[in-house]
C-alpha cells in the first residue's frame, strides 16, 4: 500500500557554514594494533585522502581499518571542530575553497569519532578532483539539517540527516509510521564501540569478529553508505540498548579486525515509541540515492 509523504520542518532549519581541512594520517611511534585474533596489523585508512575507496564499495575485505571513504575533515581548532561534526549532516553540499581544487564540489557521506583520538567528517569528490588535493586544503560544508524534525512524529528525533539525503531517500508515513528503506537489520548484540556517546556526533561500531553472526544475518556484504535498521537501540541523546526502540543510520566507515569495533554506523533517525517501520531496499545506499558516481 502507498505511504504519504512525510514532512519535515524544512522552513525552520538553519544553514550556516563550516569549514574543515583535509587531515593527515597520524601515527605514534609503535605502527600495530593487535587483532581480536592476536595478529599485529598496522592500521591504514584514517584520515587523509582515499582513491580508491568511496561509497557504494564493499565495507569489508579492505587491508585496512576502520578505512574512511573519500576525503577526512577536520577543524583544527577543537571546538570549531565539534562544530564542524555536530552541525555537518549527511547529504549537504561540500566546496573545496583552497589548492589546485579549489571550487570543485562534494558531498558529506558520514562521520567518524574516535574518543580521545579524532573527529572526522567524511566528503565524497569525484576521482578527478581527488587528484588534485592536498592534505591542509580547506573545504566548506553548507551546513544543513541540525535540528531536523517530523511534526507528525514528534517521537522520532533526527541526527546528521541533511534536506538533501532526506529528499533522495524519501521516507513514506503509512499508518501512523515512518517507513524508511534500509539495505540490512542489525542486532542490537552487535553494537559495539561508540555505544553510551552523545547521537549527534556518535559513530557506533557494528562488532564483526563473529563471522558466523554476520552471515546469519546477512551483514557480511554490507557496503559503505549502505543505510541500516538497529533494533532494540536508542539514540535520541546518547547511545544505548532499549527494547522496542530503533535506531537507522549509514555506514559511514570500513570493518575493523580488532575486538568490539567494525564498519561505523552515522546515526540518522532514532525512535523508542514504534514510529519506525524498516523496509528492506537492497538499493538503500547514499551513493545510489545521491548519485555519488
Amino acid at each position: 500500500m502507498p505511504g504519504q509523504r512525510a514532512e519535515i520542518n524544512r522552513e525552520e532549519l538553519v544553514m550556516t557554514a563550516v569549514t574543515g581541512e583535509i587531515t593527515s594520517p597520524a601515527m605514534d611511534g609503535n605502527p600495530y594494533e593487535v587483532s581480536a585474533n592476536g595478529e599485529p596489523i598496522v592500521p591504514v585508512g584514517v584520515g587523509g585522502i582515499r582513491y580508491n575507496v568511496r561509497v557504494g564499495m564493499p565495507a569489508f575485505g579492505w587491508v585496512g581499518d576502520q578505512v574512511e571513504p573519500g576525503v577526512s575533515i577536520a577543524h583544527p581548532l577543537e571546538e570549531a571542530n565539534d562544530a564542524l561534526n555536530i552541525f555537518a549532516c549527511v547529504g549537504n553540499r561540500v566546496q573545496v575553497r583552497g589548492g589546485d581544487a579549489a571550487g570543485a564540489w562534494g558531498t558529506v557521506t558520514g562521520k567518524h569519532e574516535e574518543f580521545r583520538a579524532y573527529k572526522h567528517v567524511l566528503v565524497h569528490l569525484d576521482s578527478e578532483t581527488l587528484e588534485r588535493l592536498l592534505p591542509g586544503d580547506t573545504l566548506l560544508v553548507r551546513a544543513h539539517g541540525c535540528g531536523l524534525r517530523l511534526p507528525a512524529l514528534p517521537g522520532i528525533t533526527c541526527h546528521s540527516l541533511g534536506p538533501e539525503l532526506w529528499d533522495a531517500w524519501d521516507p513514506q508515513l503509512r499508518d501512523g509510521r515512518l517507513v524508511v528503506r534500509v539495505a540490512a537489520i542489525v542486532p542490537p548484540e552487535l553494537m559495539g564501540s561508540g555505544s553510551g556517546r552523545l547521537s549527534a556526533a556518535a559513530c557506533i561500531d557494528l562488532q564483526t569478529a563473529d563471522e558466523e553472526m554476520l552471515q546469519r544475518h546477512g551483514l557480511s556484504a554490507l557496503r559503505l553508505g549502505d543505510l541500516v535498521a538497529v533494533r532494540d537501540w536508542d539514540a535520541a541523546y546518547f547511545t544505548g540498548y532499549r527494547e522496542g526502540a530503533l535506531t537507522v543510520g549509514v555506514i559511514a566507515h570500513g570493518d575493523s579486525r580488532l575486538a568490539g569495533h567494525g564498519p561505523g554506523i552515522t546515526i540518522l533517525l532514532s525512535c523508542s515509541d514504534g514510529s519506525i517501520e524498516p523496509a528492506m531496499d537492497a538499493a538503500a545506499n547514499i551513493a545510489l540515492l545521491l548519485g555519488l558516481a
